[in-house]
């Protein structure tokens, strides 16, 4: 056992009490293996291929998955059309076994929240749907942020296991963000959960005990350390990134409320961009021997 996986184990443990995690895309990747694509370049270029008459076989570097979505509007005519064929795709994706074990192990062994950036229902088989509303927050199916999926009811985010999803789900249509200026709006909403004056970086309106965003997962978010696996966090993340250098605004404003981070790669897939990044946002940067050490061995004893 290398010397990060136990470093890495140990601080986890250590901070059971006070933790999350945030996966994205590459526990899908992990699960499926070479039994199924499930890159988001093959399934945007699947859609490409269904909306236009051009032949594309390739993303190109040079423009964002983000940006690529609004071409594709633009060739399909509604951002609803490019919507749909991500949904009829991604609906095809079945649980696997991975995700099975990671549900249980998170819920059982560790009882905290699971946040995704996926769209996909995988790690929510089995599990039951549930809202917490407030005064100032009610359900809205195209900004679903106070859903989640669970085995029991949570009275806050930050209670107990939970699956929730930061991007919008397959349950709600509308709430799948795909192209740039749909991550855009999701920002402005964001900041009017977290600024009184806009414009300015005051976090007025989080600093309240039931601020507006109390029964969402953006209360995880500010409240809880995390760990993050199974996720690229490139540039193509712009609404979490974004957030996450919020999160350390707001720690850097009150410092007696920070929280920790550590952010889980496989050694050698990290920029000096993205170290630099992490650095800025108070993550530690883990870099583990192999994809099992990431997707299971972190869970071991």
């Amino acid at each position: 056992m290398s010397d990060n996986l136990t470093k890495i184990q140990q601080a986890l443990r250590n901070n059971r009490n006070d933790l999350a995690f945030i996966v994205g895309n590459g526990i899908n990747r992990f699960a499926y293996g070479d039994r199924q694509n499930v890159s988001w370049n093959g399934l945007l270029l699947e859609v490409w291929q269904q909306i236009s008459y051009r032949t594309m076989s390739d993303i190109s570097s040079g423009i964002s998955l983000t940006e690529f979505y609004d071409i594709m509007e633009m060739e399909a005519g509604s951002i609803d059309k490019v919507r749909q064929k991500v949904v009829d795709l991604l609906g095809e994706w079945r649980p696997d076994e991975y995700h099975k074990w990671l549900q249980e192990k998170i819920s059982s062994d560790w009882d905290v929240p699971l946040l995704t950036t996926n769209f996909d229902m995988n790690l929510n088989e089995g599990l039951t749907l549930n809202k917490l509303e407030s005064e100032n927050l009610k359900f809205a199916d195209y900004y679903p942020w106070n859903v989640y999926f669970s085995r029991t009811e949570l009275n806050s985010p930050t209670e107990g296991f939970g699956v929730w999803h930061i991007n919008g789900m397959l349950k709600y249509k509308r709430s799948i963000r795909l192209g740039l200026s749909e991550y855009m709006s999701l920002l402005s909403r964001v900041r009017t959960f977290l600024h009184k004056e806009d414009g300015l970086d005051d976090f007025d309106l989080k600093n309240q005990s039931r601020w507006k965003g109390y029964p969402t997962w953006l209360h995880i978010i500010f409240n809880k350390s995390l760990c993050i696996f199974g996720l690229a966090l490139d540039e193509n993340e712009t609404f979490l990134r974004w957030l996450l250098i919020e999160r350390a605004k707001y720690f850097k404003r009150y410092p007696e409320r920070k929280k920790k981070g550590w952010f889980v790669c496989k050694a050698g897939e990290c920029s000096e961009g993205k170290r630099l990044y992490l650095d800025y946002i108070g993550f530690e940067l883990v870099q583990l021997d192999s994809y099992d050490d990431i997707y299971r061995g972190m869970f071991l004893p």
